[in-house]
């Protein structure tokens, strides 16, 4: 291996995996990271903060380690200097494009410039790396809900929502950057795909910097605002931590040539799954909240969202503005089969997916020491963290 190519390294999924290639990758490996920046003194700032953010201690010991290229999926050629671009031709060839748009609510024109034709002047530096001696591998993070508004089990191998639609123009845009990503590996190109599902914090911290989906009626539910749930009791709900759809990405992109051109669900898959029915028991107890009404989409922006509106505080009506988009996703059922990542991590370490039920308590405490994101969680073991529990925990008793 030379040196790996990696996009959305400033993101959740990619700022996780980057702390753990350096931790299982060759010691030698070195990383060329694609940085959004206007100039190069933005470039330094992010990336001063990304090495504090993931390595802290460390950031002297492994900046050789590291070149920040400034450059943007919205540009043609990503926006390299031919600099950049020939540094990263000749000396990657290994290529892991996490990089994307995840705003649900982007219109059609955004999400594909960004997703679809970002991924395509992606592909065009791995083509230039195989004109320059071989591309050993691209890993490509696409999305469980390609499969868009399906209620069935959708295979990994397979690309189709059965001409169901999506729920957004996300799903569609990803759906269509993978279509060409599989075009571009059936042409012989060496190439894996990952399909996370709903991705949530780290199963042992809690840990994200991400409050959406998941999150969003959970917080409503939590501050007393209402004792609703949007969906059905019996909707299954796919959740995976980000510790191990990390972990999968790195240790299955490291494993060698026995997981390329293959399609992998980073998923709890059927076995593992939730329901919003366990989702509502566990919030209720653990909130101290009544036990929420179930009601449809449909019901609350007909019936309960306008008298919602009229006494609602304009902070609170933003809110839930901007939760609406994450509702099919309490309403929709589609199952993500996992036989071939559970297959092919065997023999990795990588530590087997524990179903949410058994770390919904985690998740919650993490919330509210952090105040849903709004303020920085205490370091772990630290007298903050102990002030912090112990006054949730009385304000919970």
């Amino acid at each position: 291996m030379k040196a790996m190519f990696l996009t959305g390294v400033t993101g959740f999924v990619g700022g996780e995996s980057i702390k753990r290639y350096i931790e299982r990758a060759p010691a030698d490996l070195r990383f060329f990271c694609l940085v959004r920046a206007p100039d190069a003194e933005r470039l330094t700032k992010r990336a001063k903060k990304l090495l504090t953010t993931h390595f802290p201690g460390r950031e002297d010991e492994l900046a050789d380690r590291f070149t920040f290229v400034r450059g943007d999926l919205l540009k043609e050629g990503l926006g390299l200097t031919a600099a950049d671009r020939e540094a990263i031709v000749t000396e990657c060839d290994h290529v892991v494009h996490c990089a994307a748009s995840v705003d649900f609510g982007a219109t059609l024109e955004f999400s594909r410039e960004y997703n679809l034709d970002g991924t395509r002047r992606v592909l065009e530096i791995c083509e230039d790396i195989e004109a320059n001696g071989g591309l050993k591998r691209l890993d490509y993070v696409s999305t469980a809900y390609v499969s868009g508004n399906r209620n069935d089990v959708v295979r990994e191998s397979e690309l189709s929502n059965r001409g169901l639609g999506w729920a957004n123009y996300y799903e569609q845009s990803k759906f269509e950057s993978e279509a060409l990503v599989r075009s571009f590996r059936e042409q012989g190109h060496p190439v894996s795909i990952y399909r996370p599902s709903t991705v949530v914090g780290d199963s042992r911290t809690g840990e994200t910097p991400n409050f959406n989906v998941l999150y969003w009626p959970l917080r409503v539910y939590a501050r007393g605002w209402w004792d609703l749930m949007i969906g059905f009791e019996k909707t299954p709900v796919d959740v995976v931590p980000i510790n191990y759809v990390s972990d999968c990405l790195v240790n299955l992109s490291l494993k060698g040539d026995s997981t390329i051109g293959r399609s992998y669900h980073l998923a709890a898959g059927p076995d593992k799954i939730c329901t919003i029915k366990d989702l509502a028991t566990h919030a209720s107890k653990w909130f101290k909240r009544p036990y929420p009404t179930f009601v449809t989409p449909d019901e609350f922006d007909k019936n309960i969202r306008p008298g919602i509106d009229e006494s609602a505080t304009p902070a609170q009506k933003m809110l839930i503005s901007q939760g609406t988009v994450y509702m099919p996703y309490f309403v929709r059922s589609p199952l993500f089969d996992t036989s071939n990542v559970l297959a092919d991590l065997e023999g990795t370490g990588t530590e087997p997916l524990i179903s949410v039920n058994d770390y919904f308590d985690t998740l919650f405490e993490y919330c509210v020491l952090t105040d849903w994101g709004r303020k920085k969680a205490p370091a772990v073991g630290g007298e903050g963290a102990h002030d912090s529990l112990a006054s949730l925990e009385a304000g919970r008793a």
